[in-house]
């Protein structure tokens, strides 16, 4: 197979070089079963936040890992885009060759491979060596990459062996030591020309296990650009990563390497109060449904704010008091609206979802559910979405919502019409394409399945429980956004309905800093514009992890 100069076509992809300045959480503990999982990661632009350091967030795993690395187009990049004394394709022709092969196992000399391959190929040998030469002259290595694995290897505290397992020549491996002094993340080096044996063969993966003597080889990580290489390091057990970019790898790294669910606690914390929300395109703003939602989930009101962003400790802690103690209607926004009509109505939605995550007396709720009666549809005779009669709109998911609330105060009997009308959005499968507000099918089903759990008593409710767990297994495994994959786990678990596949795809988008990057949590009814929420993906994360049984990571 192709060494590190077969790479030349593989031109260097695109990443971000930004440092990842993230103090890492508390590392997995010793692995057991394994099981592998290459999902792929959607391209969202990163944002990091560096942590501040703990006592529990570098603690090193009890468990020894091994990190394998592949050197050619990860490390140290050549490139065939300029050469002049053979075409790009004809130059990749000889390297693809077996005499190549050979060359690199250590059997052939450079003038005998040179030789070999020029009458395979009809080429002169000097021809060759010249576009050789042109080749190496580009060699250059990503010491940026380098400098961050020597930080997560010096963060696991001498838990992390790192060794570098290539296809390579002696004559290149002597280029690469060369251009790159010190060598000193590797524990070791394994190169063809001294195994005599080339990846993908099984003896060179079996060679290098032996001699680390690694005899748990869940434990270890192998990366390489190439599938093929990647396989066979999976066929041994062992947990593959192909290469596609350096930020790509180290959120890669990270997530195989520490709890997911310690990482994104911490970034819940560090962003504390500042969880804010973000128009599709568009700018970042406050606003209350996002802490509602995380609120519901976390119960921890140190990381929210239903205030503006110039508040005081004292005034937040303030108005989250009195959201425990006095029901009230509520507005999206918290200022002035973004993204939408200059002024916006206060709405059912946000009051229902504030009425679910802080549960104020009866006393005070109930006028304020009176209010959501008085604000039916006049010929429906459903609750509509805002407090304006200039906006007379009905969205399935927020009467899902609507009807939670009553029944949390003891009063479905006052919401049975709605309650029928969401019965059969459910039965008919009315919500595969999302509504005007709400964008994919998984925020209906996941309040829905809040309501039916919140209710073990309705009978009215228990008897929709397996038409809503037939309605989760047909979605089961669909990949997209995050926040819909983190709501369809938890409506999943609430159900008892096997999602493991989702939480594994879940884990796997937990980004560098901890957190997840934006879900898109509900939408504007006249633009359609996507809104979203890193702090209400994470939120959400945290708990579909933690009551998946426990935070390792599974291969």
């Amino acid at each position: 197979m192709p060494n590190i100069l077969s790479k030349l076509f593989c031109f260097r992809r695109s990443g971000s070089k930004k440092t990842v300045e993230v103090e890492p959480p508390t590392p997995l503990p010793p692995l057991s079963k394994t099981r592998t999982s290459s999902i792929a990661h959607s391209p969202i632009p990163e944002k990091h936040t560096s942590i501040t350091e703990t006592p529990g967030n570098r603690a090193a795993s009890s468990q020894c890992r091994t990190l394998i690395l592949d050197l050619g187009d990860v490390l140290f990049h050549y490139s065939a885009r300029n050469l002049t004394a053979l075409s790009p394709s004809t130059f990749h022709a000889v390297i693809l060759t077996p005499a190549w092969n050979e060359y690199e196992c250590g059997r052939l000399t450079e003038d005998q491979v040179l030789d070999a391959v020029g009458k395979e190929l009809s080429l002169e040998p000097d021809t060759i060596r010249e576009a050789l030469l042109q080749c190496r002259e580009t060699l250059h290595v990503d010491h940026e990459l380098y400098a961050q694995l020597k930080a997560l290897k010096a963060e696991m505290n001498g838990n992390l062996k790192v060794y570098a397992m290539t296809n390579i020549s002696g004559v290149d491996f002597g280029r690469l030591k060369a251009i790159l002094p010190s060598w000193d993340l590797f524990d070791a080096e394994f190169t063809s020309f001294e195994a005599g044996m080339i990846k993908p063969e099984l003896g060179y993966y079996r060679h290098v296990l032996d001699n680390i003597d690694l005899t748990e080889p869940s434990s270890a990580i192998f990366v390489d650009d190439k599938v093929a290489n990647v396989n066979a390091a999976r066929s041994f057990g062992i947990h593959g990563i192909v290469f596609k970019s350096a930020a790509e790898l180290m959120r890669q790294l990270r997530n195989q390497l520490y709890d997911p669910v310690s990482r994104a606690r911490q970034y819940m914390k560090e962003n504390a109060r500042n969880h804010v929300s973000q128009v599709e395109g568009g700018p970042e703003f406050r606003d209350v449904f996002s802490q509602f939602l995380i609120h519901k989930v976390l119960q921890d009101e140190s990381i929210i704010s239903l205030s503006p962003a110039n508040a005081s400790a004292a005034e937040i802690e303030e108005v989250i008091g009195k959201a425990r103690r006095e029901a009230k209607t509520w507005n999206y926004f918290i200022g002035s609206p973004v993204g939408t009509t200059k002024e916006f109505p206060e709405d059912v939605d946000d009051t229902a979802t504030a009425l679910l995550a802080f549960s104020p007396p009866a006393s005070s709720a109930n006028p304020v559910l009176d209010r959501f009666l008085a604000n039916r549809h006049n010929r429906d005779g459903l609750v509509q979405t805002y407090f304006d009669e200039k906006r007379p709109r009905v969205c399935p998911v927020v009467l899902t919502n609507v009807v939670r609330v009553f029944y949390h105060y003891n009063r479905g009997a006052d919401i049975q019409n709605e309650f029928q009308h969401i019965r059969n959005v459910l039965l008919n499968r009315a919500y595969v394409d999302g509504t005007a507000m709400y964008i994919s099918a998984e925020p209906f089903l996941f309040f829905f399945s809040c309501l039916v759990a919140e209710n073990p008593g309705a009978v009215e409710l228990q008897s929709l429980r397996e038409p809503l767990a037939s309605a989760l297994r047909m979605r089961v495994g669909r990949r997209g956004d995050a926040f819909a994959v983190a709501a369809r786990v938890l409506a999943c678990q609430s159900l008892g309905v096997w999602a493991d596949s989702d939480v594994d795809y879940l884990k796997e988008l937990q980004e560098s800093d901890g957190g997840w990057e934006v879900g898109w949590v509900c939408r504007y009814g006249r633009t359609q514009k996507r809104i979203g929420s890193r702090g209400v993906i994470t939120a959400y994360a945290i708990k579909a992890l933690e009551q998946n049984g426990g935070t390792a990571v599974e291969y």
